[in-house]
Order: structure tokens, then sequence, then C-alpha cells
């Protein structure tokens, strides 16, 4: 038997992320479920806590949905909550991300808005590349069930990679356009697609694009697995996977 299993809480978990979570968690011998909080629906097989003040855990999982997001966020920062929280949301606003910086001076707090592997290194490139070349776009596109455009791993993208000279081209399009830190990206919604995006760099000489495609949620099990297998050596607050892939790879 394992001393010291670490309990975790699932917000949101009835939705597809929180069951993916929770049947993960399965076969993980230091993890278990301790509940799920989910307004929407019950589950059947785990613990209902009704709200954020009844959960029983060491670590929360937030996959709130994008509408809601916020607002869970600025009650788990009003409550005195004792465990550390991992947010998988997409949608947070900048208020939201001070507030739990705040928290982060006395829980661990970790922001997550892909927790794809594959995603963390586009943007870890990107970074990167983006001094060396001038001109630099992104597409992203999602299942038509997201409803936020664009996605929080878009946005995340464009506010850290250097836009200064960046020349933003045609905005006219049937898709979704914003620019965000001067940088033009496109959203399109469409059940042809689950989690896709593509950006592109160039200068006067050369162009240089990166794509990443999700074509299965189980995709998000090896950032998941990432984040448990590091909770133990982590306090503060963390902003995006590749901050924890800094810390285990040396980046």
């Amino acid at each position: 038997m394992i001393d010291n299993i670490k309990k975790i809480a699932i917000s949101g978990g009835n939705g597809k992320m929180g069951k993916l979570l929770s049947e993960h968690i399965k076969g993980k011998d230091s993890f278990e479920v301790s509940g799920i909080y989910d307004p929407i629906s019950n589950s059947k097989e785990y613990k209902n806590f009704k709200d954020y003040k009844e959960i029983k855990a060491d670590f929360l999982f937030e996959f709130a949905p994008s509408n809601k997001i916020n607002e869970n966020i600025e009650i788990l920062c009003n409550e005195q909550v004792n465990f550390g929280i991992i947010i998988g949301s997409s949608g947070i606003s900048e208020e939201s991300i001070e507030k739990l910086k705040v928290l982060g001076e006395r829980l661990l707090v970790i922001v997550i808005p892909n927790f794809s592997i594959g995603a963390s290194y586009q943007k870890l490139m990107s970074v990167i590349l983006s001094d060396v070349f001038v001109n630099k776009d992104i597409i992203e596109k999602h299942h038509s069930q997201k409803k936020d455009a664009p996605s929080g791993t878009a946005i995340d993208l464009a506010n850290s990679i250097n836009s200064i000279n960046n020349e933003i081209n045609e905005l006219e399009s049937e898709n979704i356009i914003n620019v965000i830190n001067n940088i033009k990206i496109e959203s399109i919604r469409s059940d042809e697609f689950l989690a896709e995006q593509t950006v592109s760099m160039s200068n006067e000489y050369e162009i240089f694009n990166t794509e990443h495609i999700v074509n299965d949620r189980k995709a998000y099990l090896s950032g998941i697995n990432l984040v448990l297998d590091s909770l133990e050596d982590l306090e503060g607050y963390y902003f995006g996977l590749e901050s924890i892939l800094k810390n285990r790879f040396k980046i």
C-alpha cells in the first residue's frame, strides 16, 4: 500500500477533459479522485461536491467552460481554500490572471492553456524565432463546440512573441479575425478539427511555419502526467506547461 496518496478534485468533472483526467488517475498509484464539482450534472462514480467550500483535496483541477471560468476564479480567490489549483480552462481574463498571481503567493497555482506537450514546444520555438523573423501570424482551428475565439493558446502565444514591426496582411475573411499584440489570429470553428494551430513567420528571404495538430484528446495526457509528476516539487505561480518543461528539461 502506498502512503501519502494525493487526493485530486475535478471541477467540470463530467466534461470531456474532466472524464479524461479521472480515468487517467485510476491508473496512477499515488493519486485518487476525491470527488468532482460540476453544476451541470452529477457523477455516479465519484462524490459530488456542491460548491468549492465542500471540496476536500490536495489539488483541484479546474476545467470550467470559458463562459464560467472567470466567475469560478473569483470564488476560488475569495474563499480561503487550502488546496493547490491547476486550471486548464480557456477564456481567462487578465484581471483573473492578476488575482491568481496573488493567490500563488499562498498556494500552488498553475494555469495551463493547453496540456499538449507539442503546443508547448511550438510556443517555445516561436518565442526563440520571433526575433529572427519580422512577420508573424497565427491560424487556429477547433471543433464547433469551442465558443471562445481566439483560443487561449493562440492568445498566450501572440502575447509571448516579439511583434515589433510586424506587418498585418488582409483582415477580411469569412473566418473570425482578431489582432492580439499586433499579430493577426484567424480562428476557424468546424467539426472537421479537434485542435490545430499553425504559426507562420517570415522575413525578406524565407518563411518558417510550425504546425501542431491534435487528433485525439489523449494527447493532453502527456501534459497532465508532467503536471502530476511535478506537483511535489512546485510552489508558487506558474503559467503555461512550458514553465514546468523548463524546470524539468533545463530549456
